[in-house]
């Protein structure tokens, strides 16, 4: 099963499309954008995010041409490790932070630190090119889509329902989708705030932070921002600071809040529209039609008479695996048994490297 999938105004996972093919190659993802594109045509701003499959890319890259494709941060990360492992402690919450960073500046400081633990480092990521990865360096707003996690969050959501035959398998991801519809309709409903509950508490995060700012005015529009021993740039008209946040993800940052409370002006009037609670509602407007009884449905005669074959595919030898998520490259490989060494008795190490028979050697 293919999907697409995004995330809707209340941070939750927004399915797009999904579909039934034989296996994952470059003819069936360009058959899925196809049928995509007929489905939603083009948005301005439009983007694509997921891991560095060659099919996918080589497919997006035919139907979508003009629009940009992203690499997910931590599929990325994890192939770095594989390429050059060294210092995972240390360079994980450094090489996260450089694909979150807002400015260039900001990235080529964390860049430098990243050399000073080991110069593969730049030459692997700079080989990925900075624009598909670094939030710095894209020319499109992809706000907090950095990584392919909700795609993988949906794919454990119908686990279950991967094991079933195609038929119930499709009903089983319809019904999924049908109480995330009425779950997510019901939460548009009971909000009372302008802005949907997840942006309106992240608002309320920027604002406790901004009461340690201080701010100087230069014009009507155009404050000093002193946050510690930094200094930024906030103009209110163009909904711009010098740190980069608040034109980006079009919600006043902490920075844009102190120059708000400055001015008594309302903080929702500077957000971007996409996080009202009315739009919200709007993404749920259209309900999830049930199906009705098998033995009342109408099937015209050329889909009766139509022949499905099974696909043609090829058995892989040994023992079929079961459908359980994998163990990313960065998680745990589980704990070994330990064993009692039969030489003293002692746990932890094996008859070869005891020390009693060491010792007597």
């Amino acid at each position: 099963m293919l999907t697409a999938s995004t995330l809707d105004l209340g941070g939750h996972i927004l399915p797009l499309a999904y579909g039934i093919v034989d296996s994952e190659n470059d003819d069936s993802w360009l058959w899925f954008f196809e049928n995509f594109k007929n489905a939603f045509g083009e948005r301005e701003n439009m983007c694509f995010v997921s891991a560095r499959n060659k099919s996918i890319w080589n497919a997006t890259a035919a139907i979508y041409p003009e629009f940009r494709h992203y690499a997910c941060i931590y599929h990325l990360w994890t192939n770095l490790l594989k390429k050059t492992y060294r210092d995972t402690e240390e360079v994980r919450p450094l090489f996260f932070s450089l694909a979150k960073a807002y400015t260039v500046q900001e990235f080529d400081e964390l860049m430098r630190r990243m050399d000073q633990i080991n110069p593969n480092y730049r030459a692997y990521l700079q080989k990925a090119n900075y624009e598909k990865w670094s939030r710095a360096h894209s020319p499109v707003k992809r706000t907090w889509t950095l990584t392919s996690n909700i795609a993988e969050s949906l794919n454990n959501a119908i686990l279950v329902g991967r094991r079933l035959p195609v038929v119930p398998l499709l009903e089983f991801v319809r019904k999924t989708i049908e109480a995330w519809n009425e779950k997510h309709n019901e939460e548009g409903r009971n909000t009372t705030t302008t802005l949907t509950s997840k942006y309106n508490e992240m608002l309320e995060d920027n604002r406790n932070l901004s009461h340690r700012i201080l701010v100087r005015a230069s014009t009507i529009h155009l404050h000093t921002i002193t946050d510690g021993a930094k200094r930024f740039t906030v103009c209110l008209n163009t909904r711009m600071c010098s740190y980069g946040r608040f034109q980006h993800d079009e919600i006043p940052c902490s920075h844009a809040l102190a120059a708000i409370r400055h001015r008594n002006k309302h903080r929702d009037d500077y957000c971007s529209a996409y996080y009202s609670n009315k739009n919200y509602q709007d993404t749920y407007a259209i309900p999830i039609e049930p199906l009705p009884c098998e033995s009342t449905w109408d099937v015209p005669s050329h889909v009766l008479e139509e022949v499905v074959l099974p696909p043609i595919t090829r058995k892989q030898p040994g023992r079929p695996p079961k459908n359980d998520r994998k163990k990313g490259f960065t998680e745990g490989k589980g704990k070994k048994r330990k064993v009692t060494c039969s030489e003293c008795g002692i746990v932890g190490h094996n008859k070869k490297t005891c020390p009693k028979k060491t010792h007597e050697n």
